[in-house]
């Protein structure tokens, strides 16, 4: 096991609020198989949480490259084409009035994942996606689906999240 003055300590509580330009180095507690993907217990030198790994590392954990034990260093991205998009929708409750939309995402693996984007993400993303175009996404967070879907996670964008329309349409 890794001496924690090696880990990022404070980096599983700044990746939970989506603070951007993080590289942490974080210690893999645990590695569990999930709907085709893998559940990460991460730890910091202080805190631990969860992550998925995305479908194109699956590879690093069958070669046991991550397994528990592992020092990894986390910068994501997921290149995933959009499959559906719902309306730009209005919410208005006692806090106040918000705009949404979402979107599904497909990746090479055939990975399904609902993309959520509330107030200034939906206003700054709604216009950029379009079904049927390939996008890299890094910089939301990634948490326990809240409905129904073929996933059993989602991804939650806000304002801070980065979305690029990749050049080639190929997953």
């Amino acid at each position: 096991m890794a001496a924690a003055a090696e880990l990022s300590r404070g980096a599983v509580a700044a990746m939970s609020r989506m603070e951007q330009g993080l590289r942490p180095v974080l210690q893999v507690t645990d590695v569990r198989p999930a709907a085709g993907r893998y559940l990460v217990a991460l730890f910091d030198g202080t805190k631990s949480g969860q992550g998925v790994l995305v479908a194109s590392m699956a590879h690093l954990v069958r070669a046991r490259a991550i397994r528990a034990g592992t020092i990894i260093r986390c910068k994501w991205t997921i290149k995933a084409r959009v499959t559906a998009k719902s309306g730009l929708q209005h919410l208005s409750n006692d806090r106040g009035e918000a705009k949404f939309f979402d979107f599904d995402l497909l990746d090479e693996q055939g990975g399904e994942m609902l993309a959520k984007c509330f107030s200034s993400a939906a206003e700054k993303f709604y216009g950029l996606i379009e079904v049927d175009k390939v996008y890299l996404i890094s910089r939301g967070l990634v948490k326990p689906a809240q409905e129904p879907f073929n996933s059993d996670y989602e991804l939650a964008l806000d304002a801070s999240a980065s979305v690029e329309v990749c050049s080639s349409d190929v997953i």
